[in-house]
């Protein structure tokens, strides 16, 4: 939003506008820097600014991004225990790939689904199934762990179990209010 000339809104705001992806997440910005419902906001504009978003975030995606404790030991683990690994993701598919191929984990996670993989992204179940799909396992022998209450209700929706952890972006809310199955403070408590 700096691009467009409007001051910096701070993490702690910004923190709350993300989970919806990126086109939201403009269309939040925006609506706050002009004080007004992000329904008066014209399409063409976001359209603008989405496309310089991409441009900027391709360019600096793994820059500061880092994986939480206990994940590479988790993966790392089931991997080894020939656990089948999917990454299913709201983020598009292209910088999810970026971001696991940064950490090394393609190899580790082979199927990479993002919200522009499908015609409907979590909280609708496709993707999961999808994942399942190209993984060969039943829906019924995976679970889904997540940090979001899009991916509680995706698996939900799915018919699988959901193990959740508190550190993604969820709305403000704490993850525990939207009822997943279990919730662990690490990934490695899962071992």
């Amino acid at each position: 939003m700096l691009q467009a000339g409007y001051a910096a809104a701070g993490i702690d705001v910004a923190r709350g506008w993300v989970g919806n992806g990126a086109r939201k997440l403009l269309q939040r910005a925006l609506a706050h820097a002009r004080r007004c419902d992000e329904s008066e906001l014209p399409a063409p504009e976001i359209d603008s600014l989405l496309a310089y978003f991409f441009d900027v975030y391709e360019r600096g995606c793994t820059d500061k991004t880092v994986l939480y404790p206990g994940v590479m030991d988790a993966l790392q683990v089931w991997h080894k225990r020939g656990i089948r690994l999917a990454c299913v993701t709201n983020k598009p598919e292209h910088f999810a790939r970026i971001i696991i191929e940064h950490f090394s984990l393609g190899r580790i996670m082979p199927v990479v689904l993002g919200g522009d993989s499908l015609p409907t992204r979590k909280p609708a179940p496709e993707p999961l199934w999808e994942a399942c799909k190209q993984l060969s396992v039943a829906v019924g022998d995976t679970i889904m762990v997540g940090d979001s209450s899009n991916d509680v209700l995706a698996a939900r929706a799915a018919g699988m179990p959901v193990v959740a952890v508190p550190y993604g972006y969820n709305y403000g809310s704490a993850i525990a209010d939207s009822t997943p199955d279990l919730v662990i403070e690490h990934l490695d408590m899962l071992l």
